[in-house]
C-alpha cells in the first residue's frame, strides 16, 4: 500500500515533463490504445481504474517515462487547413514517440460523425468532409507524410496500426508496452486489458460514465453516432461512402499517401 502511495505521489506532485508521446491523427483508435495501456498499468501496479485513461498519471503512477497524448497540431476543434500542419519535429528530438495510424477511408468516416455529432465543427455532407482541406484526406495524408519524413528525429519511434490492434491485439499490446519502458508483462495481465477493452464494454462503460474523464463520453445517449465508441470496425468505410468518394480518396492516397497510410494488406 505504501509503495502504491508513492508511486501516487510522484503521479500528482512530481511533474516531469513527458518523455514519451502518443501521437496520432483524430479518430485512428488512440482512446482504446490508452484504455488497453492504462488497464494494464493499473492491474500491474494495483492503481484505480477509473483513472486509466490519464495517461501522463498512470504510467508516472507506475514508475514508467512519463508518456502523453497528442494529435500534434490536427486536432478538428482548431480546424488547421492541411497547410497550416507544421512539419517541424524537432520538439521531438530528445523524445520516444508511438506514432498510430489507421486506414484513411475508415478514419474519415469515423472523423465526419465526430465532426458533426460530437464537436460540432462541420454541418456538410461526409462527401464534402472528405474533400475539406480543413478536414478531409488531404489533411490526413500530408499529416502521415510529414511523420513519415520525420521519423527518424525523436531518438526512439515505434509505428503502429488500429488494425493491428484488430488482428493481434497480444503482440500489439506487449510490444507498445515493452517501448513504453515495461520489462515484462504476464500473458494473464494482457488477456485481463484485452477483455476488459473490447467494443462492448467500452461501449457500456461510456454510456455509464465510468471513467474520470470526459474522453470516454457520450454527447446525445439516443444516439449511437455520437459516441466516442462508435462502431469500431474495419473497412467500414463502404456503409457510408458512394464509389465517388471512394475513388477520390484512394486517387489521394496515390498521389499524397506515404508507407504509414498504406493498408496493412500491401505487406508494407
Amino acid at each position: 500500500m505504501q509503495k502504491t502511495f508513492n508511486r501516487i505521489r510522484k503521479a500528482v506532485f512530481f511533474w516531469d515533463k513527458p518523455e514519451i508521446y502518443i501521437i496520432s491523427y483524430p479518430k485512428t483508435g488512440r482512446t482504446w490504445l490508452r484504455v488497453l495501456i492504462g488497464k494494464s498499468l493499473s492491474l500491474m501496479n494495483d492503481l484505480p481504474e477509473k483513472r486509466i485513461l490519464n495517461t501522463e498519471y498512470i504510467s508516472a503512477a507506475s514508475n514508467l517515462p512519463r508518456t502523453a497524448v497528442t494529435h500534434d497540431g490536427s486536432e478538428m476543434r482548431v480546424r488547421r487547413s492541411y497547410e497550416e500542419l507544421n512539419p517541424d519535429k524537432s520538439q521531438y528530438k530528445n523524445k520516444k514517440v508511438i506514432l498510430m495510424s489507421r486506414d484513411v477511408k475508415d478514419t474519415l468516416v469515423s472523423a465526419y460523425f465526430h465532426a458533426t455529432k460530437r464537436i460540432k465543427v462541420f454541418d456538410g455532407s461526409i462527401s464534402e468532409f472528405i474533400r475539406s482541406e480543413h478536414y478531409g484526406a488531404r489533411k490526413i495524408l500530408t499529416f502521415y507524410r510529414q511523420w513519415h519524413e520525420a521519423r527518424n528525429i525523436p531518438k526512439g519511434f515505434h509505428f503502429l496500426r488500429y488494425e493491428d490492434l484488430h488482428r493481434s491485439p497480444e503482440t500489439t499490446l506487449t510490444n507498445v508496452l515493452s517501448f513504453l519502458g515495461v520489462k515484462e508483462t504476464p500473458p494473464d495481465i494482457i488477456k485481463s486489458a484485452i477483455d476488459f477493452a473490447s467494443f462492448d464494454n467500452l461501449k457500456k462503460a461510456e454510456a455509464e460514465h465510468k471513467f474520470a474523464s470526459g474522453i470516454l463520453t457520450a454527447t446525445d445517449g439516443s444516439d449511437p453516432q455520437s459516441y466516442k465508441v462508435r462502431e469500431g470496425k474495419i473497412g467500414k468505410y463502404s456503409k457510408y461512402l458512394n464509389q465517388e468518394d471512394v475513388k477520390y480518396v484512394d486517387d489521394m492516397a496515390n498521389l499524397l499517401g506515404c508507407e504509414f497510410t498504406m493498408s496493412a494488406d500491401s505487406g508494407l
